[in-house]
């Protein structure tokens, strides 16, 4: 089950729909963008729905994602890891950049409750620099 809500989720994400969104995640998710504070206008931590749309907003109004391809899913327990590739454009230069990346989902009821991100923070700054 889970994967087949992240593949909503990834599709969800791609096109925008923040309807499809809402219904993927919990009303209290938690979303945790690692990289040094101040190096992307995303990074850090986000709580709730309110919280995980504005940095849905961030990164949308700098990076289009052009393609997710997972690698491996690993699940235990609650969490389900994907490790992929995927290659986004900068929305300002039309640039784009490919960074692996590993995405990890903390499930509950079905829903993504919490979603921590993983990747190379430097290549997106250097993309959007």
């Amino acid at each position: 089950m889970s994967r087949d809500v992240l593949a909503a989720y990834y599709a969800a994400l791609r096109d925008g729909d923040f309807a499809k969104l809402e219904q993927l995640v919990t009303p209290d998710v938690c979303v945790q963008y690692y990289g040094p504070p101040g190096l992307l206008p995303w990074v850090g931590r986000h709580d709730g729905f309110a919280g995980y749309k504005t940095f849905l907003d961030r990164v949308r109004a700098a990076l289009e994602i052009v393609a997710v391809t997972p690698e491996a899913t690993i699940a235990e327990g609650d969490w389900v890891v994907m490790l992929g590739r995927g290659l986004w454009r900068a929305r300002a230069s039309g640039r784009e950049v490919q960074v692996n990346m590993t995405n990890a989902f903390r499930f509950r009821d079905g829903r993504i409750a919490e979603y921590r991100v993983y990747t190379d923070t430097a290549a997106f700054a250097a993309l959007l620099a």
